[in-house]
């Protein structure tokens, strides 16, 4: 969810993260990705990159390493000022959640929509003037693939958030815990394959393709309101 302030905190920022140099924003970037999953709110990630911004370009123009303003340990210094600062109420949690399947779930709808053999025949049928079918199949192999890329999104958006800084680290163990992820990856979609394979086909209900599209519509413009 995103108020007006924080859009234009937002926009304020973008224009500043233009004047960073090259190697400034590479690390400015990696820091941003590691508040972006920061258990704070919006306003308060755009308050601390402004901040941020500045330190980097008051850096910047006198010459100076950032390290000498903020240390060598990215990760240390970003949990250092996440703490400082208030945690995400439990209204902003359910309403950044709510937004967040509002968005993903308006995207794959237009796109399963659009992609659909459904579409495809009415598009033939319109085009030989053919007696048009509107009826759209929900099966259960499309939802359990709405649920996993879903899933799947946001998993990799939070462990590329929460790792963005571990550059800055010994990579001690990595090796082990790479491994172990990979492992987990494989097993579950594995898993996810089999399930998939299981229900292919199998129509929960259907619906006129039209007020499908609408439903669509409804839902992203309530990711947009919030």
């Amino acid at each position: 969810m995103m108020n007006i302030k924080t859009k234009t905190l937002m926009r304020e920022n973008n224009e500043l993260d233009k004047k960073l140099n090259e190697e400034n924003n590479l690390i400015m970037t990696d820091m941003v990705c590691y508040f972006r999953v920061a258990n704070i709110s919006e306003y308060d990630q755009e308050i601390i990159r402004h901040d941020l911004l500045q330190m980097f370009l008051s850096s910047q123009d006198r010459g100076d390493d950032i390290k000498k303003t903020i240390g060598n340990d990215y990760k240390a210094f970003c949990d250092e000022v996440i703490s400082a600062l208030p945690p995400k109420t439990y209204r902003q949690k359910t309403l950044d959640f709510i937004d967040m399947i509002f968005l993903c779930f308006s995207v794959l709808g237009a796109i399963n929509i659009i992609i659909s053999k459904e579409m495809i025949e009415l598009t033939r049928s319109a085009i030989t003037n053919q007696t048009p079918n509107y009826s759209l199949s929900v099966t259960i192999d499309r939802v359990l693939m709405f649920i996993i890329i879903i899933t799947a999104s946001v998993l990799i958006v939070h462990f590329i958030g929460r790792h963005s800084l571990d550059a800055q680290k010994p990579k001690n163990k990595s090796k082990l815990k790479n491994t172990l992820i990979i492992a987990s990856v494989c097993a579950g979609s594995i898993t996810l394959v089999l399930a998939l394979m299981k229900f292919a086909g199998q129509t929960l209900f259907t619906v006129n393709v039209f007020a499908a599209g609408l439903f669509v519509l409804f839902i992203y413009i309530a990711h947009i309101l919030l």
